[in-house]
């Protein structure tokens, strides 16, 4: 089930982005009208090469939140979602973000700090789980 929910996700989004235009190319059969045709080879490829990623991702994503309840690898686990969206938020603002409306690099701005925000919270708590657990095992 898990599998295939990956796959839907996938269709999903590069359907979406069909529909909304971004798989148009210039049809070179009719240069002077300016028409547009659907980039078939581009749609597909873009779609098996993210369907092959989540097939392959998925499951070490789930490996990941599974560590991130129990393990030796709990805090660096739950560090991964923060890292990964501060990467793509910082990727996306020195990318896109000048080239979009202001409301998209803010939104952009808001979920890095929000990220960083969690990152430092995880790290906080980690800190204080050793240190309480350290104060303990002295102790006794």
């Amino acid at each position: 089930m898990g599998f295939a929910s990956l796959v839907v996700t996938v269709f999903a989004y590069y359907v979406t982005k069909a529909m909304q235009g971004d798989f148009r190319q210039p049809d070179f059969s009719r240069p002077s009208s300016g028409a547009l045709s659907f980039a078939w080879g581009d749609f597909l490829s873009m779609l098996a090469l993210w369907c092959v990623f989540a097939l392959l991702l998925g499951p070490i994503c789930g490996l990941a939140g599974h560590c991130a309840r129990t393990g030796p690898f709990r805090l660096p686990s739950q560090l991964l979602v923060p890292v990964v969206v501060i990467c793509e938020t910082t990727m996306r603002l020195s990318a896109e973000a000048d080239r979009q409306e202001g409301l998209v690099g803010t939104t952009w701005s808001v979920t890095r700090g929000l990220a960083i925000a969690v990152f430092l919270v995880l790290i906080g708590i980690a800190a204080v789980s050793t240190w309480r657990r350290r104060t303990t095992q002295a102790q006794t």
